[in-house]
């Protein structure tokens, strides 16, 4: 399997990866296709040195997406976690957090001290998942909960 930086020719291959990705969890996801590409495409867009796929031999598996100069009204400058998504049949072997490292290094690379993000409140496996990262739950929105990591302890 091979990490490396997103190109905008392969956002219609990862329509499928969101897709199967969110399949167990449609509540939180785009459903059309258009919506799915616009949305891509603005995590592309967005900040272009953050956003990696995972690829097997020529199948994309997996995407991840990170902005790194991200304001937030509580935390100030930070690196925002907007996405990891793996393919339902790919999840569970270890991607996923080969994805976060990634984007984690980005980060760190970009001079930034925390990574934040927002979770769905009933999407429990990834609340967990995010906690055995390091990441601490910070405060709530509706249905998501927003989590924070520090970077430098």
């Amino acid at each position: 399997m091979e990490i490396r930086r997103g190109r905008k020719g392969e956002i219609e291959k990862l329509i499928e990866v969101y897709q199967s990705g969110y399949s167990s969890m449609k509540r939180y996801a785009y459903h059309s296709p258009e919506r799915i590409k616009e949305y891509l495409l603005w995590l592309r867009e967005g900040d272009k040195n953050g956003f990696f796929v995972a690829q097997e031999g020529t199948q994309l598996i997996g995407f991840v997406s990170i902005h790194t100069q991200w304001w937030d009204r509580k935390e100030g400058k930070t690196a925002e976690l907007h996405e990891i998504v793996v393919k339902a049949e790919y999840q569970g072997k270890g991607i996923g957090k080969s994805l976060f490292e990634k984007a984690k290094d980005y980060a760190l690379s970009e001079g930034r001290d925390k990574i934040t993000l927002w979770v769905g409140e009933k999407n429990l496996r990834a609340r967990e998942w995010y906690k055995k990262l390091g990441f601490e739950e910070i405060g709530k929105s509706g249905e998501w909960i927003r989590m924070k990591l520090n970077l430098f302890r």
